[in-house]
């Protein structure tokens, strides 16, 4: 059965810290130090490498660094630049301030920075070059014998820093751990740097890295910045209440009320964007929590007097991995949502609330799933097919081919998978249409993920399966994991599915520890993979299946091996 549980694990009664316990004192086991540049240090090193401030940066990003499309019509295995593989977790996402609230409530945390250098190392094909410098990155190096360069700078959070403070470092005579990441690149012009996200810190040092490289344009695997900070996020989904009240609804049924407010939505408005969405509103973030919980409330109301519904689910618009999300809120119960808009506004978010979804089901070896789709853009490109997360509560634990055969084996409705296509086409449309253009990110997403949901909402929709884009991943994604594993398995007949599976490592579960076990627990017939093993925090597998069940059960069945071997945490 899939029941492990990848959420930060609560410690005992009594040894929780606290919300103000000294990060010196609770920044144990982690990958990295806890130091994370102030808004002055990285206004300094911006003028130290480029004699100007951090104002001009995005305007030269964007004539600077071109986000990679792959050609539409390129067979498969045909030849792609070589790449740096460069994946830093980013303030964007708050990855730092994550780790540190879980440490301080007493959970186990993830190590964002940490897992995000490790597993990137499995994107390496042969010619590339890996960056980094934590302790997992060097063990995952060493077993895919990857060509790499280890920075060091440690005690430094994020991995964006440390380039940035290796860069400042950097002698006039090319001296400094960087040369060799220099004299590599400006042998190959055309490469392609993989990131993670094209935050500003990473805009800061690519634009520096080109220039010491001689080139006139550094081409990357990420997105546009304006991509990577304005839309990678939830805020464009939904319309606010304001915005909502501008659709005279009355007259309208269910699918035209929701696509009359999508219409409202700053992704329709700005981008031209298209999609199936759930019924839900973006509640701004303002200044005091008591404001705050008045958006709120008049969310919950509009939700309720609208759409007819009695539930709600709240989401922050930045948190990603199921972060912070609230389901099941009862629409009516104002002192309940005003207790929520006080725990919310204090993480900083704008917050959406959405219908609650009792989601469709699907059983896999004993457990019912939820159906909750994901599609995905991969240079540039639509990929083929969907993918069916493997999500617990919220969270997400992994991903499997999900197929048009799948989803009516599923008892989805027939044009669902198709719906799902089109809604893929729209996303990379958006972004190529006009009004991207006076956006400024025209072509500039280049990867990212859509998250579906199907299911039961109530009220006016009735008991009928509904179907709506919930999140926009548009960074680089752990489904990518799978899709990559997909591609390397290509052409094995007994590879019609692959599953990706999140758990937690044991603290000594290393990559070599991993890889022997799970070589030894992989059956004839079948091929797998450990993607990353971080001790302690987060690990993933990969493996092969003839079916979706089997390639989820196979999954699951490696790390219940890995747990009998002490590999993994969790109930053997």
């Amino acid at each position: 059965m899939i029941t492990d549980d990848i959420e930060p694990t609560a410690r005992a009664a009594g040894t929780v810290p606290g919300p103000d316990a000294p990060v010196e004192s609770v920044w144990v086991g982690f990958s990295t130090g806890h130091r994370v540049l102030d808004e002055t240090e990285l206004a300094s090193l911006c003028t130290v490498l480029h004699g100007h401030g951090l104002a001009e940066v995005p305007g030269r990003a964007a004539r600077e660094l071109i986000s990679y499309t792959a050609p539409a019509d390129a067979a498969p295995g045909a030849p792609v630049p070589p790449a740096v593989i460069l994946h830093s977790a980013t303030r964007t996402t708050r990855g730092f301030d994550g780790d540190l609230a879980d440490v301080r409530a007493g959970r186990d945390p993830y190590d964002v920075a940490g897992y995000l250098e490790s597993r990137a190392v499995s994107l390496a094909a042969r010619g590339d070059l890996a960056v980094g410098r934590t302790r997992p990155w060097q063990d995952a190096v060493s077993h895919y014998g990857a060509e790499s360069l280890d920075i060091g700078l440690t005690e430094l959070y994020y991995l964006s820093d440390a380039l940035l403070t290796a860069a400042a470092a950097h002698g006039p005579g090319g001296a400094g751990p960087l040369a060799a990441l220099v004299d590599w690149l400006r042998e190959r012009p055309s490469a392609v740097v993989r990131l993670y996200a094209l935050d500003p810190e990473t805009q800061v040092f690519l634009l520096w890295l080109k220039a010491r490289a001689g080139l006139d344009v550094l081409y990357v695997d990420a997105n546009n910045p304006v991509v990577s900070e304005r839309w990678n996020r939830k805020n464009h989904i939904h319309p606010t209440v304001t915005d909502a009240l501008t659709v005279a609804a009355d007259g309208l049924g269910p699918a035209e009320l929701l696509a009359a407010e999508q219409r409202q939505s700053e992704a329709y408005r700005l981008l031209g964007m298209a999609v199936p969405v759930l019924p839900g509103y973006l509640v701004p973030r303002t200044p005091d929590a008591e404001s705050f919980g008045d958006g709120l409330v008049a969310a919950a109301a509009l939700l309720a007097g609208r759409h007819g519904l009695e539930r709600g689910c709240l989401k922050p618009c930045e948190a990603g991995d199921g972060a912070r999300i609230v389901p099941g809120l009862a629409l009516k119960d104002e002192a309940a949502l005003r207790d929520h808009a006080r725990d919310a506004h204090r993480h900083g978010d704008a917050y959406v609330l959405e219908a609650h979804m009792d989601f469709h089901r699907w059983g896999i070896g004993g457990r019912d799933f939820i159906v909750s789709p994901s599609g995905h853009i991969r240079g540039g490109q639509v990929a083929p097919g969907m993918t069916l997360q493997l999500m617990n509560g919220v969270s997400w634990e992994g991903n499997v081919t999900l197929t048009a055969d799948d989803c009516a084996r599923m008892g989805m409705p027939g044009e669902h998978h198709a719906s799902m296509t089109r809604a893929m086409d729209a996303v990379r449309d958006a972004f190529r249409g006009p009004g991207s253009e006076a956006q400024g990110c025209r072509g500039g997403m280049v990867t990212g993920g859509v998250d579906f949901a199907v299911g039961r909402i109530g009220g006016i929709h009735g008991d009928g399966l509904v179907l709506g884009a919930i999140d926009f991943n548009l960074s680089s994604h752990g489904a990518e994991y799978m899709r990559v594993f997909q591609d390397e398995v290509a052409g094995d007949p007994d590879a019609g599915h692959v599953a990706t599976r999140v758990y937690r490592p044991g603290a000594e579960a290393g990559m070599a520890a991993t890889q022997a076990a799970v070589a030894r627990l992989t059956p004839p017939g079948r091929r797998s993979k450990v993607v990353a093993s971080v001790p302690g925090r987060w690990g993933m597998v990969a493996v092969t299946g003839s079916g979706l069940e089997d390639a989820a059960l196979a999954a699951e069945a490696l790390v219940d091996g890995l747990r009998a071997a002490s590999l993994a945490r969790g109930p053997a």
